[in-house]
């Protein structure tokens, strides 16, 4: 089952990064669209405080026009965890794609929890605020796909992550 569902997974991820506008897409203009490197941490209430520490590769965004366009594009691959010594330290390995426009924000991954010996698998959708892709505020909602018994950590939580970019800071506080 665990397996099936990263496979389903790792084809959505491939999906949305190939997909195409109508425009012949050449191996040059692939390369240069996965350029930037970002580090995204961020904090996530879950019936317990956990931080989250990512690094984003993908693609920023910092258009000012009539109308302004700044935000991120790409994947996520980081871990999660309460920080705990010993009873109920969890961890959580993860893999996600997200897209942080101007005013909103979207992402879906993939997370693995750890503790004490359980182990529990869940696909974490989520939608929320942005400024300019800068900080995000999200709703998340982990859809398991077994029971780990996991003792502090709810399907439900709350986030707030930053993409620590210099252009994207810049487009929020100009």
């Amino acid at each position: 089952m665990l397996k099936n569902t990263l496979i389903i997974l790792l084809l959505f991820a491939l999906s949305m990064a190939n997909a195409q506008s109508g425009e012949v897409q050449t191996r040059e203009k692939y390369r240069n669209e996965f350029k930037d490197i970002l580090f995204s941490p961020g904090v996530i209430v879950q019936h317990e405080t956990f931080l989250e520490f990512n690094v984003s590769i993908g693609e920023v965004t910092a258009i000012n026009g009539k109308i302004p366009l700044e935000g991120f594009e790409g994947f996520r691959v980081g871990f999660e965890t309460n920080l705990r010594d010993r009873h109920n330290h969890t961890i959580a390995p993860k893999i996600g794609y997200e897209i942080s426009a101007t005013l909103f924000s979207i992402r879906l991954s993939a997370v693995n929890y750890f503790q004490n010996g359980n182990s529990e698998f869940r696909l974490l959708p989520e939608i929320g605020i942005s400024m300019y892709g800068w900080v995000n505020l999200t709703y998340g909602y982990g859809i398991p796909f077994n029971n780990g018994n996991l003792d502090n950590v709810s399907c439900h939580r709350v986030a707030l992550s930053f993409n620590l970019d210099k252009r994207l800071k810049e487009a929020l506080f100009q």
